[in-house]
């Protein structure tokens, strides 16, 4: 039977220079270039109001992509609005950033991700994304070259739950058809590793060490490496 790698995406897989206060602070400039804001002041207008500030709480009536923004742009305009822009603005503002956050070229892979999947690849592991992010995600992943070694991507805004919650597990698991030994992996404590670990997957912390002294692995080279040495070929 297989074994299967779930891999969180954003800081473990990949990464998006500026996140969402970077984008709605280059929106925010371009439109309202003379109005004093930092990103600072943006991401702590955006600490409340969206899905995963809220992850004991299922989502399922936004599991539609359109659902699921109309949701986030209300708590996106709010944010514009906490920083001093009119009301006004502050919706146009937030429309906006569907288009420009999800732009696959803004996505950069780590310098280890490739080698690190393709080589557990070839010693038999099968690889599943399963990541709180935006319904866009499919496309970013296939964009940036990894679909030929992912066998499925799961977003929480399609499944409408988000990590750490069980049921986004659960349905990773199903995802996983069947397998051996499924291991989650990815840099956050709560969403990745509690999460998984109260469903009983074995979870590997990944960019930084474990707070707990507990698994962890410095970057995907190393990780790769205690995945096959732990539990062997798929």
């Amino acid at each position: 039977m297989p074994r299967v790698a779930l891999w969180d995406f954003d800081e473990t897989l990949a990464f998006r220079p500026g996140r969402w206060s970077g984008v709605m602070l280059d929106l925010l400039e371009d439109e309202v270039p003379d109005l004093e804001v930092s990103r600072d002041d943006l991401r702590a207008a955006l600490r409340q109001g969206f899905p995963w500030h809220t992850p004991e709480e299922p989502h399922p009536h936004l599991g539609e992509a359109d659902a699921w923004w109309d949701h986030v742009n209300v708590g996106l305009a709010r944010a514009y609005e906490r920083v001093g822009v009119d009301a006004a603005t502050a919706r146009r503002l937030a429309a906006d950033v569907r288009a420009r956050y999800t732009r696959a070229e803004d996505f950069h892979l780590f310098p280890d991700t490739l080698a690190a999947l393709t080589r557990l690849r070839a010693s038999g592991w099968r690889h599943v994304i399963l990541s709180n992010h935006v319904p866009e995600l499919h496309g970013i992943v296939e964009a940036l070259g990894l679909h030929e070694l992912v066998d499925a991507v799961l977003s929480s805004a399609h499944l409408g739950v988000e990590k750490p919650h069980p049921q986004a597990f659960l349905a990773a698991i199903a995802a996983c058809g069947g397998a051996q030994t499924i291991v989650m992996v990815g840099d956050n404590v709560d969403a990745d590793i509690r999460g998984a670990e109260a469903v009983g997957l074995p979870a590997l912390l990944v960019r930084g060490p474990h707070p707990d002294d507990g698994w962890a692995a410095d970057d995907l080279h190393l990780a790769a490496k205690q995945l096959e040495e732990r539990f062997g070929e798929g």
